[in-house]
């Protein structure tokens, strides 16, 4: 193993490399700079995550930020469903599972960090509800509860005649609905483009006007 290209790849300035960026860092012909990384992977320096994304294996930066990864493996994209629940509280148990939402189609990677889960949403519904979330140096972009619980009756074809429906099938405590922003959740109703996401959402929309 080139001892310059380790020094490089553990004082990397993140916790993963890019194919774009090993192409940079090892200046060799594609065939010469595969047999590097194939050599880097079988001495446990790169770990692979998915095509032309690699974990460093002891690198001295920041930890891996499983949301971070989420938006590169498979983008566009940003994190929702029930990982975007628990990022704000509103569900009580952890998230095995990374779940996002994508214009894609839908789409599961296992990789050796974990299982990432993409469901696809309309094009036309991807900005409505969405949040930067600033992590120490990281912009993280994280559904809004309103928009996981939307893009959870999109994706998973699922309704609720009431408030109190939604908080039993999802264990949502109904303290965490007085801290919806209705402005989110009426550009939500009037730019969702599915009646389902439109009647669940004017459901939650008059159970907070009770």
């Amino acid at each position: 193993m080139n001892s310059r290209f380790l020094e490089i790849l553990l004082n990397w300035p993140k916790p993963y490399v890019s194919g774009i960026d090993l192409h940079h860092i090892l200046d060799k012909s594609p065939d010469s700079r595969q047999a590097i990384i194939k050599r880097a992977i079988h001495k446990g320096y790169l770990i692979p995550i998915r095509r032309d994304l690699y974990l460093i294996k002891n690198a001295k930066k920041p930890l891996l930020n499983s949301f971070e990864i989420a938006l590169i493996i498979y983008g566009p994209s940003y994190v929702s469903f029930e990982s975007a629940l628990s990022y704000h509280g509103w569900i009580p148990e952890a998230v095995r599972t990374t779940t996002c939402a994508s214009v894609k189609r839908a789409k599961e990677f296992e990789t050796p960090i974990g299982i990432f889960s993409y469901e696809h949403i309309p094009i036309k519904a991807f900005s409505f509800g969405v949040e930067q979330h600033q992590q120490n140096s990281l912009t993280l972009f994280i559904a809004s509860p309103v928009k996981a619980l939307a893009d959870i009756v999109y994706a998973r074809k699922r309704t609720w005649n009431s408030m109190s429906d939604l908080s039993e099938d999802l264990r949502i405590e109904i303290e965490s609905f007085q801290s919806f922003d209705k402005k989110i959740l009426i550009e939500l109703i009037e730019n969702y483009p599915s009646p389902r996401v439109k009647k669940v959402l004017n459901v939650l929309l008059k159970g907070l006007r009770l």
